[in-house]
């Protein structure tokens, strides 16, 4: 899945194709830092995909739930009246929060 990431005053935000808004709101709530490298996220997608856990969630994110299974992530907002979601591929998560941290990096020179 291609994103852009866009410059807003200096800051680097992600934009993602219509439907994945809650995916953007979570990057750009807790990836979106000079400094954040994500590594607790990439060590929880990867714990799932090796086999070492069957699910996964993670709630001690800022404002979203993240519920990693074998072959999906579900990206929920728990303070939603309805606990919106969005739902995508594992593989594919991994992928765009990789090329996300490698993009974000070089935006601000790091790479």
């Amino acid at each position: 899945m291609n994103f852009k990431l866009i410059d807003m005053n200096g800051v680097p935000v992600i934009s993602l194709p219509t439907g994945f808004g809650l995916l953007e709101a979570f990057i750009g709530t807790n990836l979106q830092d000079k400094d954040e490298k994500g590594i607790w996220l990439i060590d929880s997608i990867d714990d799932v995909l090796r086999g070492k856990v069957t699910n996964s969630t993670i709630g001690d994110v800022k404002y979203h739930v993240i519920e990693l299974s074998k072959t999906t992530v579900k990206v929920i907002d728990p303070y939603s009246d309805e606990e919106m979601y969005c739902e995508l591929p594992l593989d594919t998560f991994r992928s765009i929060i990789l090329n996300w941290l490698k993009q974000k990096d070089k935006y601000y020179g790091l790479l």
